[in-house]
């Protein structure tokens, strides 16, 4: 009897030290048991989001010498007396091939410009006054006739597109407060919101404006 109690003793024994081996290899070989939903979603929450954030801070600010909102450069330029608020006006390049439209907001100065939009003429159909001017030219180089990748070189790739086909395309850029932090232009002309406009077909831009949305 003694003797059958110690081989079932040495017989657990062993039983019990072969699963404590077990175990310890399981863990040693990276082996684990299931996180539990609490331990899974406080490692998600562990582990940041990088993030990229993509601002347009250099916008444009003037087409052939006059400048956004500036009633000087406007008269000086265009060669104009005044220009009344709540209008849109024409202006032809000197070979008429090029059509400047300028927006005066409601409430505005006489002649200070808030949007500037410029397109071919032909077949524009438009009363238009001529200027001087051989074409129309932004201070950063901007003209029709360009390509996207010599647009985006000077204004940058934090853009949206729109009205994209096969052979066409438009890019839509965006500064709004408070990401003037560079220019502080928004800030120093007391508007909410600048955009720009860059409408390309078969490569080329044919069409572009920019300025102050309305506030």
């Amino acid at each position: 009897m003694f003797r059958l109690t110690l081989i079932l003793a040495l017989l657990f024994c062993l039983t019990g030290c072969s699963n404590s081996d077990n175990k310890s290899a399981m863990v040693d070989d990276g082996i684990s048991s299931p996180k539990t939903d609490k331990e899974l979603s406080e490692k998600k929450e562990a582990s940041p989001k990088e993030k990229t954030a993509c601002i347009f801070d250099n916008p444009d600010t003037s087409l052939s010498s006059i400048k956004l909102r500036d009633t000087e450069s406007t008269r000086k330029v265009l060669k104009v007396r005044q220009l009344n608020g709540d209008t849109t006006y024409n202006f032809y390049g000197h070979d008429k091939s090029q059509l400047l439209s300028v927006t005066v907001y409601p409430g505005d100065y006489y002649s200070q410009v808030s949007v500037f939009q410029i397109k071919y003429a032909a077949n524009a159909n438009t009363e238009a006054a001529p200027t001087t001017l051989d074409s129309f030219v932004t201070e950063k180089g901007i003209r029709l006739g360009l390509t996207k990748n010599e647009v985006t070189s000077k204004l940058g790739s934090c853009y949206t597109t729109s009205d994209s086909t096969k052979n066409s395309i438009t890019f839509n850029y965006k500064l709004e407060t408070p990401n003037d932090s560079r220019t502080r232009l928004l800030e120093r002309q007391n508007m909410p919101t600048y955009y720009a406009i860059y409408k390309f077909k078969n490569n080329k831009l044919i069409n572009f404006e920019f300025g102050f949305e309305y506030p």
